[in-house]
């Protein structure tokens, strides 16, 4: 009996990938979730000093319910500090890591290699933009 091979058969989607290259989809997802513990983070080690202004305040009022709703409407205050920061930071790192991932891919998918050139060009075009659109500059 003879052995007859069968040729695999290769199922292309309409793009090739080239090796090395990133898929920009998880990435972003890890750098949204890396971003919320760090604008968490932030903004709860910022609020350190806020509790202190609340605490001066709790030494002068002598009522009970007073100090009460000072302490809620502190936590209440530090919680959505904290919960807003770790949105616009999720959101910052996420949509800068995909701009620049979409970029490298764009980039190496034009000139058909995969670079340094395309990370320069990613990494410059994406520091540029946000630089720009960023309040503090």
């Amino acid at each position: 009996m003879e052995d007859v091979e069968t040729p695999e058969e290769t199922v292309l989607n309409g793009t090739s990938k080239i090796p090395g290259m990133v898929n920009w989809g998880p990435a972003t997802v890890i750098a949204m979730f890396a971003g919320m513990l760090y604008g968490g983070g932030k903004e709860a080690s910022a609020s350190v000093s806020k509790d202190a202004e609340v605490m001066l305040k709790l030494g002068s009022t002598p009522d009970k319910r007073e100090q009460y709703r000072l302490m809620r409407d502190a936590m209440e205050k530090r919680f959505i500090r904290v919960t807003r920061g770790s949105i616009v930071g999720g959101v910052r790192l996420g949509m800068f890591t995909a701009a620049f991932y979409g970029l490298q891919n764009l980039f190496a998918e034009k000139r058909d290699v995969h670079d340094v050139y395309n990370i320069v060009g990613a990494g410059s075009l994406t520091a540029a933009t946000f630089g720009l659109i960023s309040k503090s500059s």
